[in-house]
């Protein structure tokens, strides 16, 4: 799977320069579907995300016990469920568990939240890695749902302390 994350984070299909910036362009999204509410998961379906949908994700909170209930999943994103990171105690935290770690936080605030780390692969790369996520409410007002979206780069080789 890791020969895999290169195709993912190197690949200039996979993760073009602009994808830096794909955290604005969903917070711009939510910001516009919201109008004076919470957007609900439906008008964001409606929204022309184009290729940003591959780093998309969608919880319903409702049926999140212990772990996120994903009813949406893009494909790209997908992948990094098998990607884990390098830890002093916990060895099978992956780059998806980073990228919907702000779901809870996303959801008491009721408002969009950022996230940013350099973090560090079990084979010792490190991975500058974004995420976003934002509240949705099918009703508008109360929050069932958050959606999300994240990426990453390879940063140059640095020791590892």
């Amino acid at each position: 799977m890791l020969a895999d994350l290169v195709e993912i984070f190197d690949s200039s299909d996979a993760a073009p320069l602009s994808d830096r910036r794909l955290t604005r362009r969903m917070l711009d999204a939510w910001a516009q579907t919201a109008r004076g509410s919470f957007p609900s998961w439906g008008a964001m379906q409606r929204v022309d995300l184009g290729d940003d949908w591959n780093w998309t994700f969608v919880v319903d909170l409702r049926q999140s016990i212990g772990f996120p209930y994903f009813i949406y999943l893009g494909p790209r994103l997908a992948k990094l469920a098998d990607v884990h990171l390098s830890g002093a105690s916990d060895w099978t935290m992956s780059l998806l568990d980073k990228a919907t770690s702000q779901i809870d936080a996303a959801a008491r605030a009721g408002a969009p939240q950022f996230w940013e780390d350099e973090l560090i692969l079990c084979d010792r790369r490190r991975i500058q890695f974004r995420s976003m996520t934002a509240p949705l409410a099918e009703d508008g007002e109360t929050i069932s749902h958050v959606i999300g979206v994240a990426n990453g780069r390879f940063v140059e080789r640095r020791p590892v302390a």
